[in-house]
């Protein structure tokens, strides 16, 4: 019988207790993988955003609007680039579906700003061109089953139209990039078409390139000092740093998802150090055996040692094999404001705490077999 095989005879020797403490690690590094996998999120921003862009929104709310007047004056600093804007629509495309980001855009500038974006040459020009056009991306077409050139209806609860019916846009094309976290994927529309309709002369933010990324504080401040006391104060941060702020609304995320795991990791020490102290004592006579035989000691602590660890380990490796399937394809479920990004630092930790878990529960039953007597032990046998 080899090492391996040995480890794992005494690993099920109670089968059903064994399987149940594994089910219960199975499941504990299921939720790590995807709690963490959504805690990177809010720990590290969005990854992949342009630090040479700025945003600018209103200093109070970011609900609140801000005059298009302000995008000549924004243009005018030294160090800033294009400037284009954004405002934030609510468009239900289904009854019920309101995880879907929908924006009215500057057609002429936003692919300018955003050029991480990939939009055919023909597609962009309708897009420019026809009012009522707008372009979507790849993966909200294949979801709705769309086709390029029909008719989308779209209900928005922000700006209802006048009449009461939902708008009506003509999709001219879609967009892609080659990484899903550069910012919001949203339906896009033109603003002219909602400010012809509301005569509004406003815009959610302003999104705006920069030459130097160093400088990105001293252009804020310069672009917020042109606003300071008038009655539309501006707030001024890199893209990424807007990004963390929207997401920390809802609040300390990563501390909550922290705090979770940390009660279910505590749970299974406790379980799982049960399961080897059992075994252990269920044991005693037959590790004095082993030390008969001439065993040493260290050899028979090593052994449940390893037998720990492995227990361990294997559990971790379906948990995260199961946990990394589902984080990497869980983005469609969620709202576009709170994605989920699958890591490979969160394996890397998942696997780290497999080896720490394995070997905490494991120490004691291998200093209890240090110091087991072989006369005393099959005495009490």
């Amino acid at each position: 019988m080899g090492k391996f095989q040995f480890l794992l005879r005494c690993m099920f020797r109670r089968k059903l207790r064994t399987t149940l403490t594994m089910l219960s690690l199975i499941t504990a590094f299921l939720l790590f993988m995807l709690l963490r996998s959504i805690a990177f999120v809010f720990d590290a921003g969005w990854e992949g955003v342009d630090e040479g862009r700025l945003q600018t929104q209103s200093k109070y709310s970011m609900i609140e609007m801000l005059p298009l007047t302000h995008i000549d004056q924004i243009a005018n600093v030294a160090g800033v680039g294009i400037v284009t804007h954004s405002s934030w629509f609510g468009g239900v495309f289904q009854e019920g579906d309101t995880n879907v980001a929908t924006f009215a855009v500057d057609p002429e500038t936003y692919f300018d700003v955003y050029s991480e974006f990939e939009v055919d040459a023909e597609q962009l020009e309708e897009f420019r061109s026809i009012r009522t056009a707008a372009l979507a991306p790849e993966p909200m077409i294949e979801r709705y089953g769309w086709e390029i050139g029909q008719k989308v209806p779209v209900i928005s609860p922000i700006y209802p139209t006048p009449s009461g019916e939902p708008w009506v846009f003509d999709l001219v094309g879609s967009y892609s990039s080659g990484n899903e976290s550069d910012g919001f994927q949203a339906f896009l529309f033109q603003h002219e078409y909602l400010r012809e309709t509301f005569d509004m002369g406003v815009a959610g933010w302003f999104v705006i390139t920069i030459d130097d990324p160093s400088r990105s504080d001293e252009i804020s401040a310069e672009i917020d000092k042109l606003f300071a006391n008038s009655p539309d104060e501006t707030r001024t941060m890199t893209e990424s740093e807007a990004a963390k702020q929207f997401m920390a609304q809802l609040g300390d995320i990563s501390l909550m998802m922290t705090g979770i795991l940390s009660s279910v990791f505590f749970t299974m020490v406790l379980l799982t150090a049960n399961t080897m102290i059992q075994g252990y004592r269920e044991r005693t006579s037959e590790l004095a055996v082993m030390k008969t035989l001439g065993f040493t000691d260290l050899g028979v602590a090593t052994y449940l040692l390893l037998e720990s660890v492995l227990l361990c380990a294997i559990s971790a490796v379906i948990g995260i094999g199961l946990g990394s399937m589902i984080a990497s394809s869980a983005q469609d479920f969620m709202p576009p404001f709170v994605p989920i990004y699958f890591a490979w630092q969160t394996v890397l930790w998942a696997g780290c705490i497999a080896l720490g878990l394995g070997l905490l529960v494991g120490l004691v039953p291998a200093i209890s077999a240090i110091r087991l007597s072989i006369v005393d032990a099959l005495h009490r046998h």
